[in-house]
């Protein structure tokens, strides 16, 4: 069970007292992220059973924005930071699910330092944003996974562009390996 009291771990209808607090939830981590990256846009259906949100996203902080006085547009390049989420009712304890990079080239990226699975021609690779155990943590979800995706792309493309021999990243490995890591960092 969340901090909402929302016990679902799959995209199961919900009651309506669940779906306002899930919505509730929502609405002020978007705001909070939109605060950091201004190109964001929040999708919600107006179906009669609730439905999850889902979120476009360009990883660009607000200060390079105004550093650049760049627009959404100057930022559609071969290395897009251009990011889709899902975010499931339980998003506060389980993240999100994150897509991006679709100009990932897994061969060039060492084996070790894949964070991404799952390819999805619309939306690039499913991302791993985090430990599992560390969402509950985290003061707005949806903020953290964000910019954990806005670190991995741009890892990525430098590696990918040459301006970097490796890739940068504070990361943790898969599975178990990775939990212990966590604990032991945390």
């Amino acid at each position: 069970m969340d901090r909402n009291g929302i016990k679902q771990k799959t995209n199961d209808t919900i009651n309506y007292n669940q779906a306002r607090l899930y919505y509730k939830s929502v609405f002020r981590d978007f705001e909070g992220l939109k605060k950091k990256y201004p190109f964001c846009y929040l999708t919600i259906l107006p179906t009669n059973q609730p439905s999850m949100a889902k979120i476009k996203v360009i990883a660009i902080n607000k200060d390079l924005i105004e550093l650049t006085k760049a627009n959404e547009n100057d930022f559609n390049n071969s290395y897009s930071k251009e990011v889709w989420i899902s975010v499931p009712f339980e998003y506060e304890n389980d993240g999100c699910e994150v897509y991006g990079g679709k100009w990932i080239e897994p061969e060039q990226i060492p084996k070790e330092h894949h964070h991404f699975y799952d390819y999805n021609p619309y939306m690039g690779y499913r991302l791993c944003v985090g430990v599992p155990e560390s969402f509950s943590k985290m003061k707005n979800v949806i903020l953290e996974n964000v910019k954990t995706a806005d670190h991995i792309l741009t890892a990525y493309a430098d590696y990918m562009s040459g301006r970097e021999n490796k890739i940068i990243l504070n990361e943790y490995s898969h599975g178990e390996n990775g939990i212990n890591e966590f604990r032991k960092k945390r």
